[in-house]
């Protein structure tokens, strides 16, 4: 982010949000309190004044761990909660999109008695919140906006190559030698490769929050839409629709209460002694990938040697 220094200070009082302003073109920050007294500047952050104001709303900083949250790395909760931060809105493009499909398919759910939808519930002093909860089918759901390298591994999309019928290559390469066949790529699903990572967690944890509420649950699917849908990069991956369900397989609860219940201490712990914890595991931080470019306190944490880049 270029133009934009911050080192970690932890924050004073209750009062003061985590989120402090935009970042615009020029590097510049323009404040959060500006924003939604509508006198700021807001020429160079790219987005309307109304995108500014949803995206500058947070949720109050001494609230009960959600299930969410505690998917993400312990530091990172911790920095989201403790340090003062700044965001380009163009990082928070995809959640927004996010925010207004789950919007309407909750207005569309209101239509039947059966459906129910945006369920808070807790358990083990951690909240969550339900999309979707069929109670004639006892199915829940859970509706998901993203790329296609996230759903192909959800979905175990494997391939392998065949030989084209008739096109041959007219010149050698890595891709193969002049004059044979070209190579296609066929792609098929394979379900000992369908790794759904933190969504298998996240949608059995709803699971036994329903559960455990007094709701019955037989079956748990991914509404996943593709936002780079139609694009060379999906069709490469071999994701060629626009939306898929993806069913969740059911995860022992005693193995999903010790992973929850355990992150929720050390969050609560670190909080508590004002303590930064250790740093997010590889797995985490999807192998560095989010602490270049996707982790939303990333210019301000302590451990990220990739920031200003």
């Amino acid at each position: 982010m270029q133009g934009y220094k911050h080192k970690f200070e932890p924050r004073k009082g209750r009062e003061i949000m985590p989120l402090r302003g935009f970042v615009d073109s020029s590097g510049a920050i323009i404040p959060i309190t500006e924003i939604k007294k509508g006198n700021a500047d807001i020429s160079r952050l790219g987005v309307s004044l109304p995108t500014l104001l949803h995206m500058s709303q947070q949720r109050p900083v001494d609230r009960k761990p959600s299930t969410t949250e505690l998917l993400n790395g312990t530091c990172q909760s911790y920095l989201e909660r403790t340090a003062e931060y700044c965001i380009r809105p163009e990082d928070n493009a995809f959640a927004l999109a996010g925010t207004l499909h789950h919007l309407k398919l909750e207005e569309s759910a209101g239509l039947l008695d059966r459906l129910k939808s945006e369920i808070t519930l807790e358990a083990h002093g951690i909240t969550g919140t339900v999309d979707l909860y069929d109670s004639e089918t006892k199915t829940l759901v859970d509706y998901k906006f993203s790329g296609s390298y996230k759903i192909a591994k959800c979905l175990g999309i494997a391939h392998y190559y065949t030989k084209h019928p008739t096109e041959v290559y007219k010149r050698s390469g890595r891709w193969g030698k002049a004059g044979t066949p070209k190579r296609v790529k066929e792609f098929y699903r394979d379900e000992n490769k369908a790794d759904l990572e933190d969504w298998g967690w996240q949608l059995n944890f709803y699971r036994y929050l329903l559960e455990t509420n007094g709701y019955e649950v037989d079956q748990m699917f991914i509404q996943a839409t593709v936002r780079d849908a139609g694009l060379q990069i999906a069709r490469e991956r071999g994701i060629t629709g626009k939306i898929y369900m993806i069913e969740v397989p059911y995860i022992d609860n005693e193995h999903l209460i010790e992973r929850y219940v355990m992150k929720r201490e050390a969050l609560l712990s670190a909080l508590e002694k004002k303590e930064l914890p250790e740093k997010c595991t590889d797995e985490e931080t999807w192998g560095g990938m989010k602490c270049e470019s996707y982790c939303p306190v990333r210019e301000v944490c302590p451990y990220n040697q990739t920031k200003g880049e």
